[in-house]
């Protein structure tokens, strides 16, 4: 097994979370409230997520990715954090 497929795509999704949450955060925090009712960032609710912000777009097309080979290598997210302890917390299957 190789892991360039993993690296791939850690590679391009931390590119990715960068244009967003640094480089383009004053037109993020612009945009953020966009989505639709009990919509999260991840999962904002709309037709078509890069309308008139494709820096979204981009970032959770490669976050699903990440996803996906994560799985594929076995892998989980390492929350920082107790995910019980966010208020409104609601189980999802990884």
């Amino acid at each position: 097994m190789t892991d360039e497929p993993i690296r791939k795509t850690l590679t391009e999704f931390v590119g990715a979370f960068e244009v967003v949450f640094r480089y383009d955060w004053d037109y993020t925090k612009l945009m953020l409230g966009d989505e639709a009712d009990g919509a999260t960032f991840v999962e904002p609710g709309l037709e078509d997520e890069t309308e008139d912000w494709g820096a979204r777009g981009a970032l959770l097309e490669k976050y699903r990715a990440l996803v996906t080979a994560m799985k594929a290598a076995g892998l989980e997210p390492a929350f920082p954090f107790p995910l019980e302890n966010l208020p409104g917390f609601k189980v999802r299957v990884w």
